[in-house]
């Protein structure tokens, strides 16, 4: 909801925000949306065609209660209880029994389960219905830069076709290789990739073992000395996405799981999602072996929830690179990390200002809250220059302020998220 304000000031089309927004996913959409209430066109430029392009590596993610506050603000939410899954419990499957033990989660708000693109396509189906949103698919970003016409300010963003797009704000949801991010020198000199010494085997399978409900995580434990745990979580839209989380003692014991090398910088974003997966394991073995030996674990160490599966899941087998996640740092003594730059064209949220690693859950609860952090600020802006439409100043000046206050919010949430991954694993 947005407050009228009480003085209107003289505004003239040259004066009127032009934003666009680099990442069609949920941070992105969610901003896009938060900025139409409060009177400022926004454009969505999503490099992937279709919102289900991910369904075939759908992974399933918790909105908790962060979450679900940034989709209400966005009168999002019913429409995401309507298609999610609720999480009220956590299934504790011993892999070897088959003893399972359900722990009842604690929180007065129950998480709510979805699939990446269902949440994806939730939110954008709001977001279209707008009259301040334009959503552009199969539209890539190759750069960002600042105009060269000194009688015009702005920016000028270029797309992967050659078409450049004119923008008085640009904000980058782009996610971790966020082009935006490496657009400007003073935001990606903050940026450093941290990887942890674990790593995941990600599998889908369209069929869901007998008796499994929606309303919890399974967690399934291996034999201690096996150094991996597997979460497997039902998609609402059918099927079963499943992690084994493995760390570098994993390798140790099974050397066939070494993850591919970590990305070099030039190597940032060419592959979209796919940065994070490997068709091959290190050394050249075929997808063939990866899934036979997969399958020769699973029956080994974890019988009782192997002959649950189908086993066609081992196909599916990926092995993800190495858990990484964005720290920003000041680059200068004396200055403070900031999400946008100094004269506040530019603002990032999302995994592009703040990826973290994903043993919390938060990855997606954060970049959502923080599309909230921004248009919070957008709007005490407003209300300190006694604005009812938003100026191109005031816009930049609340970019600014959200820049400096964000990171305080979401670093602590980033660290102890890193910590968990550099853990030697125990589930007991």
């Amino acid at each position: 909801e947005f407050y009228v304000i009480h003085k209107n000031k003289n505004m003239t089309e040259n004066n009127i925000p032009n934003v666009i927004i680099c990442g069609g996913g949920p941070g992105g959409l969610l901003a896009s949306i938060l900025l139409n209430n409060i009177g400022i066109k926004a454009t969505v430029l999503e490099k992937a065609p279709e919102p289900d392009q991910w369904s075939t590596k759908s992974y399933s993610m918790v909105c908790g209660e962060k979450g679900q506050a940034a989709l209400d603000r966005g009168g999002c939410l019913e429409s995401a209880k309507e298609v999610g899954n609720v999480r009220s419990c956590i299934y504790m499957l011993d892999g070897q029994s088959g003893k399972m033990k359900v722990i009842p989660k604690q929180q007065s708000t129950h998480g709510i389960g979805f699939s990446r693109p269902l949440l994806v396509e939730c939110i954008e189906k709001i977001a279209v219905t707008l009259p301040h949103v334009t959503l552009k698919r199969g539209t890539g970003i190759s750069q960002v830069a600042i105009k060269d016409d000194t009688d015009e300010r702005g920016l000028e963003v270029h797309l992967e076709d050659g078409t450049v797009m004119s923008a008085t704000h640009v904000i980058g949801a782009d996610g971790k290789w966020s082009k935006v991010r490496q657009s400007f020198p003073s935001l990606n000199s903050q940026a450093k990739m941290v990887s942890c010494p674990s790593f995941g085997v990600s599998l889908f399978t369209s069929s869901v073992p007998e008796g499994w409900k929606e309303n919890g995580t399974h967690v399934i434990k291996a034999p201690e000395e096996c150094m991996f745990y597997v979460i497997a979580s039902r998609l609402p839209t059918g099927g079963l996405s499943i992690s084994m989380v493995c760390y570098d003692q994993t390798l140790e014991k099974y050397p066939w799981l070494e993850p591919p090398a970590d990305l070099k910088t030039k190597d940032y974003g060419k592959g979209g999602w796919e940065d994070e997966y490997s068709a091959i394991p290190s050394g050249g073995n075929s997808d063939a072996a990866l899934s036979d030996h997969l399958e020769q674990l699973f029956q080994e160490t974890i019988p009782s929830f192997y002959d649950m599966l189908d086993k066609d899941i081992f196909k599916s087998a990926r092995i993800n690179h190495r858990v990484s996640w964005l720290q920003m740092s000041a680059s200068e003594e004396g200055k403070k990390v900031s999400y946008s730059t100094e004269d506040g064209l530019v603002a990032l949220i999302g995994d592009a200002a703040h990826a973290m690693t994903p043993s919390m859950g938060e990855g997606g609860n954060s970049a959502m809250e923080s599309a909230v952090k921004l248009a919070d600020a957008v709007i005490s802006a407003m209300k300190e220059k006694q604005e009812s439409v938003c100026s191109i100043d005031t816009l930049s000046e609340a970019l600014v302020q959200y820049g400096l206050s964000r990171p305080l919010e979401v670093q602590p949430i980033q660290e102890m998220s890193a910590a968990r991954n550099n853990k030697k694993p125990s589930i007991k």
